[in-house]
């Protein structure tokens, strides 16, 4: 065991190495083109004094967007996500900087060096993570894992089938044990692997296991039930000599929401208006049917409103009853498969943020037959109507458009018990990426869908 934690702490610092060599040659491309060339040209004199200011505001910016879009995570993504990540990160720190150059000159500066220096940042970022990658990939094997499951078979092989998928090359599932074999069976098994793997697991089990994985120096992972996360926000209480946990059980939206709501819609509006207008003239164009498609939606407390969406499919599309999307699904129009992969079709929700019925950041406000349907299966469902449905949020950033409902409901209330104006602009942030991932649209599958309606 000594040795093994030898191993993988050589691993680590050898993999930390690794991942500074990207921020590095970011950063050493800036100091040359972005400092040295635009501020010495422009403002010799603030070049002289405050170039090393200049140098840590940028890296506070690049640091702070590379955490938030894990670019930094070269052993967890793909190469592709970890380069947009990094685009991401060093184009927002650069514009940044851009723009601090031209109020320092009092106008606009020549942007060449500047897009010159993007490109030559991307390149070297791919050229090293994909070395880092393979490294990883070469001398890193994916952890020996135990999968432990107290659901049903089926939906852990889904699970499973999830994880190997995307992260096979750090997580290996060598065996599946259910919770039914007896703790004593399963804590017998541990010693063989060097990860295990909680998946809806009765407490008793879960407690034990954790305990055992602990002092045995495993990596664990679990899946959370709904009352682990609703107890995040629970308020230290020292009355007495017993700990004391209190519940928050008033509407959790913080103080100055409403304004950012009105802010950003209004601005976003503006800035989104010649989009507006050329999705709405390629919807009529193509069938001549309604531009907008409105839908009942429940909010906060549990209110009804006209969600308001640009029309993506055929005319009376739901008109045998609703039918969820699935892939390849013939009911999407032309323009609607363009709006839809590119969320554009989202755009007409800044007019019912405008009106109050819906915030920037928040649960998704589900169908009214839907919460119905959900509220009888998870009681807990009821919780995501202590605020306003969003636009965007935990679920639509970490989810799928087919990710089942439990699923969306424990993010969802990740969000309301953790809600903040920090919390809120980083989610604003993460919308961007997610927008050019076409993984988090995909439908759900055929044979699922007629599963769900046996």
């Amino acid at each position: 065991r000594k040795r093994a934690s030898k191993m993988r702490g050589k691993r680590d610092i050898l993999l930390k190495i690794m991942k500074l060599m990207v921020p590095f040659w970011n950063i050493m491309i800036f100091a040359y083109v972005w400092a040295l060339y635009y501020n010495e040209r422009t403002t010799p004199e603030f070049w002289k004094q405050n170039m090393v200011i200049s140098l840590f505001l940028y890296l506070i910016v690049y640091i702070a967007f590379g955490k938030l879009y894990n670019a930094f995570k070269i052993g967890t993504y793909k190469i592709s996500e970890l380069v947009f990540s990094q685009l991401l990160s060093f184009g927002i720190a650069d514009l940044c900087l851009y723009l601090e150059c031209c109020l320092l000159h009092h106008g606009m500066i020549q942007l060449i060096p500047g897009i010159a220096a993007v490109i030559v940042q991307l390149f070297g970022s791919m050229l090293l993570i994909t070395i880092a990658k393979r490294y990883f990939a070469r001398y890193i094997p994916p952890q020996k894992t135990l999968l432990v499951y107290g659901a049903a078979r089926t939906d852990t092989e889904e699970f499973a089938d999830k994880l190997k998928g995307k992260f096979s090359h750090m997580i290996q599932i060598e065996e599946m044990a259910s919770q039914e074999q007896g703790e004593e069976a399963l804590l017998r098994k541990i010693d063989n692997f060097g990860t295990i793997l909680l998946y809806q697991v009765d407490e008793q089990v879960r407690v034990k296991l954790l305990a055992e994985g602990i002092q045995r120096d495993k990596t664990i992972y679990i899946t959370p039930r709904i009352e682990d996360i609703l107890l995040t926000n629970f308020e230290n209480r020292h009355i007495i000599d017993t700990p004391l946990l209190k519940a928050k059980t008033e509407s959790s939206d913080y103080f100055g929401k409403r304004v950012l709501d009105i802010l950003i819609s209004g601005v976003m509006l503006c800035v989104f208006s010649p989009f507006i207008l050329i999705v709405a003239l390629a919807i009529k164009l193509e069938d001549g049917g309604p531009v907008f498609y409105k839908q009942k939606r429940v909010t906060k407390g549990g209110k009804t409103f006209d969600i308001l969406k640009f029309r993506s499919m055929i005319q009376d599309a739901e008109a045998k009853g609703y039918q969820p999307c699935t892939t390849g699904d013939p009911r999407i129009t032309r323009t609607g498969h363009i709006i839809r992969a590119t969320r554009l079709d989202e755009l007409p929700q800044l007019i019912n943020i405008l009106k109050g019925d819906m915030s920037v950041v928040g649960p998704r406000p589900e169908r009214v037959e839907h919460v119905e349907k959900y509220t009888a299966q998870l009681p807990e469902f009821a919780y995501r109507l202590r605020v306003r449905g969003g636009l965007t949020g935990y679920a639509q950033i970490y989810g799928k458009y087919n990710t089942s409902a439990e699923d969306k409901l424990k993010m969802d209330l990740m969000y309301i018990e953790r809600q903040s104006l920090l919390l809120d602009l980083q989610l604003i942030f993460l919308t961007i990426k997610i927008m050019f991932i076409p993984e988090s649209t995909e439908g759900f599958k055929k044979e699922d869908v007629e599963k769900k309606s046996e």
